[in-house]
């Protein structure tokens, strides 16, 4: 069985803001651990959620793993993800349909925040 990996992002109206996501997804494309990776996003940009569950569909895909890009439990996480996944759970009941915990805390992101702050900064 194929399994695919759904990145899922909040979008934005800034111009270019997706490039960082899918460079994200083209990196866990080449390691080829998922037998395929698509992004979404829930506002704002293209595609939306149905969008690239569709897509995996139609490349064969039968197990999708929706993971939240959210670093915390919001209402997008809590009430309108898990609409939207089973809205297409229910439009292709032969795909099994999967949802990981948002990144949340981790570790590695201290070590991210605390990188940054040392790095290139921009004087407000």
């Amino acid at each position: 069985m194929r399994k695919a990996l759904l990145i899922l992002a909040h979008g934005s109206r800034a111009r270019g803001s997706a490039e960082t996501v899918h460079k994200i997804a083209d990196n866990l494309r080449k390691s080829g651990e998922y037998g395929d990776v698509e992004v979404a996003f829930l506002q704002f940009e293209r595609p939306d959620i149905s969008e690239s569950a569709s897509r995996l569909v139609e490349k064969g895909i039968r197990e999708i793993v929706a993971v939240p890009a959210f670093l915390a439990a919001g209402n997008h996480v809590l009430k309108d993800i898990p609409e939207e996944l089973k809205k297409v759970k229910a439009a292709c009941p032969q795909v099994r349909i999967a949802l990981a915990e948002p990144i949340g805390y981790d570790e590695r992101i201290c070590s991210i925040i605390s990188e940054r702050a040392k790095g290139n900064l921009v004087e407000i």
